[in-house]
């Protein structure tokens, strides 16, 4: 009887013990299969964020190239610019003539000047110098002039290309006027709204031959007719400037300005380039002026308090002028 109750109890208790047993297994695999789940979906996710991050690396990058790129070509176009307004030249020079300022109808006419001065052969028996009184058969130009259909300055009669000082550098002028109008698209035969007329009589004061010279010179010429303006202050001069210069003899020049001679950051001459009976014609040439150098002697006999200096406006400054 007892040994019946006995394996009664033990089957019970293994029962019981199995049923525990396989419980426990349950709960575990029910656990690790929640487990490994969650696992895979951090894993997922910080996959998504790896591939996100190299998207948004190479979106910044772009942008930041971008910027560089625009940030270099706004430097490059403010050096340019800086560049052009104050064009450097090397004193004595032939190559003063090179710099550079910008083109276009917010430009002045320098540049243009610097640039026909350069198409001509310098050195005697090129462009001999003429001076002479027969103005009507030789104005001292190159090449006879013509504006809107009809003659303006004549050159000699010779064919010979002879030239003087006022001459060659109005020619000089006309012909700087004409390209910049036609690089811009105007009409090439238009200054400002001059007639054949009024171009004649704007050429005359150039040539300082309508009056007194103080009152009657390149730089009132340019003003009057409004296309330029006097530079009054030397230091404000400009390679492609001209200028007009008397000396103490009594006699003048009329030139393209190139750069200022100095000694010791003062100015005693200037370097130009013009028609002259000392070259034999157009060449680039040095003056000095009537200021003491070191030993008080004068360094030359051009009058430093009488300089007239005009510079052509950009087409976009033209001022009314009938």
């Amino acid at each position: 009887m007892e040994n019946n109750n006995s394996r009664k109890m033990m089957g019970l208790i293994a029962l019981v013990i199995g049923i525990l047993v396989v419980g426990f297994f349950i709960t575990y695999v029910v656990h690790a299969a929640g487990s490994g789940g969650q696992e895979e979906n951090q894993y997922e996710s910080h996959q998504l964020e790896e591939e996100s991050v190299p998207v948004k690396n190479e979106v910044k990058k772009e942008e930041v190239k971008e910027e560089v790129k625009e940030e270099v070509k706004e430097n490059k176009k403010n050096e340019s610019t800086e560049t052009e307004e104050e064009p450097k030249v090397e004193r004595g020079s032939k190559e003063a003539n090179n710099s550079r300022v910008d083109t276009g109808v917010g430009q002045d006419l320098n540049q243009y000047v610097l640039d026909i001065i350069k198409t001509y052969q310098i050195g005697p028996g090129n462009y001999p110098y003429i001076l002479n009184n027969d103005y009507q058969n030789y104005n001292g130009v190159s090449t006879t002039l013509h504006y809107q259909g009809q003659v303006l300055l004549r050159a000699h009669p010779s064919g010979n290309r002879a030239t003087h000082c006022s001459g060659i550098t109005f020619e000089v002028f006309f012909k700087a006027m004409q390209e910049r109008n036609r690089k811009l698209g105007i009409q090439i035969d238009d200054f400002n709204g001059m007639n054949r007329d009024e171009l004649f009589q704007f050429a005359l004061m150039w040539y300082a031959a309508s009056g007194p010279k103080h009152s009657n010179n390149i730089a009132t010429a340019v003003e009057r007719y409004g296309v330029g303006k006097q530079i009054h202050r030397l230091e404000d001069a400009r390679p492609g400037d001209f200028i007009d210069i008397s000396r103490e003899n009594n006699t003048g020049h009329t030139a393209v300005f190139l750069n200022w001679i100095k000694e010791d950051n003062r100015i005693i001459g200037l370097r130009y380039w013009s028609s002259q009976g000392s070259t034999g014609g157009i060449d680039y040439n040095e003056e000095y002026f009537n200021v003491g150098g070191k030993n008080s002697s004068k360094y030359g006999n051009v009058r430093i308090d009488q300089v007239y200096l005009a510079r052509v406006f950009p087409i976009s400054e033209y001022r009314s002028w009938k």
